[in-house]
């Protein structure tokens, strides 16, 4: 158990008191949000067709991703979306601080206590908040949160599960509510994206492939989850709405200028590159891992060195880390010849994150080794101060903050919108023209309406409201 002198205590509190105000600033945007796009066609199916036909319609005519479409379908079935949209990105952003607690507790086994381990989880769900591409994609746009953040957030949990039951899971019932636990998760990650569908047979593959040659009495655990993972990842890749949904796709590419398969292929280890140097221009995560290698210097000296020699093979784990970076980012050059859509960064941003941290402290004791010192413990308290400046610095958090009267701005502008939708409903109108939005926020908007009433957002709009064709028309005035 880790013990804090009182300046430390002092520290870890103005820590914890920041980590709180940000995701609290992030929770609130939450009651500024509104549905977009897809989200009144899924609604609109949901309503028109009932929970299991609608799951049926969209395995056959969308995509194989069952995880998606029964969390989304489920969600919004009510016929006001509207109350319960907000919901969402709050349990997300709370999930996403949980996951990553519980996480760090299986991890530190029982050597951190409970509330350390839920300001660990905080620090590091503001820095995953740091990294992601896009916010308003990631948690508050239900079709890009419940496609990614939410197999983000049951990726955190499977990991912390598939961690417990290699370190302290002795029992034998205790073990099998875990891989019963980690197979539901699997089955769910697979079911929601291509991308954490790859992410986790991969991590299930590689420790299939340890437990194996390792022979631990784990490895049917670890074959019997990858047989679930394979057989459920068919019926996602297998499902016929894959084809039409590549189709709809394809036709869509024809008329957007990309570049050819050549230039995709010169512009794609530049842009990853590039992705993961911005990422590492955040100062607090070289600031914590730095903490982490202090921290953690005698228990590394027993797992990472034999006799007093570095043990070259764990330098395998960053080689594996840093290729699966660009094999997750080559998805979307291979399919349309583009980096991933930002909410799908996110996944590759998790993964960023969570193999950052043991990279860093295999790097460094392999290039440092006895330099390093055990009494770096001095510089923890500077280290924590600069996180702590970090953290609340973000650009990321800091958008979000000015977006505090710019979601209330925006919120007022989506409600006028749905009243006066509402009240053409009620004359009969059939041909329905809405007003533009006036600078919406960035932390809070992905998508809207189209002045051509053919553009697919305005056809999901359209089927939800029952009306013939529904278009932006002016732009309201910013003040």
């Amino acid at each position: 158990m880790i013990i804090l002198n009182r300046p430390e205590k002092i520290l870890a509190g103005l820590l914890a008191g920041a980590v709180t105000a940000i995701l609290t600033v992030f929770i609130v945007l939450s009651f500024f949000n509104y549905p977009s796009a897809d989200d009144f066609c899924i609604a609109a199916s949901a309503r028109d067709l009932g929970f299991f036909k609608a799951l049926v319609f969209w395995y056959a005519h969308w995509s194989g991703r069952y995880t998606l479409h029964s969390v989304w379908t489920l969600i919004l079935t009510p016929q006001d979306i509207f109350q319960i949209y907000r919901i969402t990105p709050i349990v997300l952003l709370v999930l996403t601080w949980l996951s990553f607690s519980f996480l760090i507790a299986r991890i530190t086994q029982g050597r951190l206590s409970t509330g350390f381990s839920l300001l660990l989880g905080g620090v590091g769900a503001v820095l995953f908040i740091a990294g992601i591409p896009d916010v308003a994609q990631t948690f508050y746009w239900m079709g890009g949160s419940i496609t990614y953040q939410l197999a983000n957030i049951l990726l955190l949990f499977l990991l912390g599960l598939l961690v417990w039951r290699e370190t302290t899971a002795k029992d034998h019932w205790l073990q099998t509510l875990i891989f019963w636990l980690a197979s539901f998760l699997a089955a769910a990650i697979i079911g929601a994206n291509e991308v954490s569908l790859s992410l986790t047979l991969v991590i299930l593959g590689c420790g299939t492939f340890y437990t194996l040659r390792a022979r631990k009495d784990s490895r049917l655990f670890w074959i019997g989850l990858l047989v679930i993972a394979s057989g459920v990842a068919i019926i996602s890749l297998l499902a016929p709405g894959n084809i039409q949904r590549q189709a709809s796709i394809d036709s869509a590419h024809d008329s957007m200028l990309r570049p050819g398969p050549w230039l995709a292929a010169v512009l794609y280890l530049p842009w990853v590159a590039l992705r993961i140097l911005y990422w590492l221009s955040n100062l607090g995560l070289w600031v914590s891992a730095f903490i982490l290698l202090v921290t953690t210097f005698n228990i590394a000296k027993t797992r990472l060195y034999v006799q007093g020699t570095f043990r070259k093979g764990f330098l395998i784990f960053p080689a594996i880390w840093i290729s699966l970076i660009f094999a997750l980012s080559a998805i979307g050059f291979l399919i349309n010849r583009y980096p991933l859509p930002e909410r799908a960064e996110s996944v590759v941003y998790l993964l960023f994150l969570l193999g950052w941290y043991p990279s860093f402290i295999i790097l460094g004791h392999f290039l440092v080794r006895d330099r390093i010192q055990c009494d770096g413990r001095r510089l923890i308290l500077p280290a924590a101060a600069l996180l702590l400046i970090n953290l609340a610095g973000t650009p990321n958090v800091f958008e979000a903050y000015k977006d505090m009267y710019r979601g209330y701005r925006y919120s007022q502008e989506m409600q006028k919108r749905l009243d006066t939708i509402q009240a053409a409903k009620n004359q009969g109108v059939t041909d329905m023209v809405v007003a533009s939005l006036s600078h919406p926020p960035r932390t809070l908007f992905a998508t809207d309406i189209a002045t051509d009433p053919h553009n697919f957002r305005n056809e999901c709009t359209r089927a939800y409201y029952q009306f013939k064709s529904i278009r932006l028309g002016d732009t309201v005035s910013p003040y």
